[in-house]
């Protein structure tokens, strides 16, 4: 069951606009869908008051830092960071490798990495949706993952061709209570080969027990690199 800020406040006692200053710090673990908060209840029902704070990252910050962690595997090539930045995401990088919460971290830091929106499209067209050259698999539909679905796409595409591709495919908002079956996460620039960080932080976000042990496979293995 997802909440708003609204429904969330009532469950925490607390002010509608104490939940959204803690969204905003990444205190709760939330998404963005359209422009708007979606709170996971599992989430909320696991945060602690006055628990440490992970502060989003901004758009730009969270790819540098999704990049940077997995520049030991070949197939990402390194960002070019001036100095400051560096020293910057070596630090969210050491602290990532020490945080007992690691999965609490990466859906902290990097909660702007992208807007995530869902659709609804005809069950006959994702096998070629998901050949679609525009879009970067991630999450469940990562062969990372271990866990591929053929009743659902999960994908990034760059906000240059996020119109495009819903158009091409006809993709429609879901009805009230209709869960979708895409899930595009638009962000201004993609990387060719998407990093694993970013299937991790994917990942992190459901509140299924396999996607979360996914993500944290996926997390010691950019550690091992």
């Amino acid at each position: 069951m997802v909440l708003s800020p609204a429904q969330a406040a009532i469950r925490l006692k607390i002010s509608e606009r104490r939940v959204r200053a803690l969204l905003e710090e990444g205190r709760i673990p939330a998404q963005r869908v359209s422009g708007r908060w979606v709170i996971d209840e599992a989430d909320l029902s696991q945060h602690q008051p006055g628990g440490p704070a992970g502060r989003p990252l901004s758009e730009r910050s969270a790819w540098l830092f999704i990049t940077r962690a997995c520049t030991t595997d070949h197939r990402t090539p390194a960002p070019d960071l001036s100095a400051v930045e560096k020293h910057r995401v070596n630090q969210r990088l050491e602290r990532l490798k020490e945080s007992p919460d690691p999965l609490g971290l990466i859906r902290s830091l990097l909660a702007n990495r992208a807007e995530k929106v869902g659709f609804s499209s005809s069950p006959a067209d994702l096998a070629e949706l998901r050949e679609d050259p525009r879009l970067r698999l991630s999450g469940v539909s990562h062969p990372d993952s271990g866990l591929l679905s053929n009743a659902e796409i999960e994908a990034y595409a760059s906000r240059e061709d996020f119109e495009s591709v819903v158009k091409d495919w006809f993709l429609v908002r879901p009805a009230a209570g209709q869960r979708p079956n895409v899930i595009l996460h638009v962000a201004e620039s993609i990387p060719e080969e998407l990093p694993p960080l970013a299937v991790a932080a994917d990942l992190a976000e459901r509140p299924g027990a396999r996607e979360q042990q996914a993500a944290r496979e996926i997390i010691r293995n950019i550690h091992a690199g």
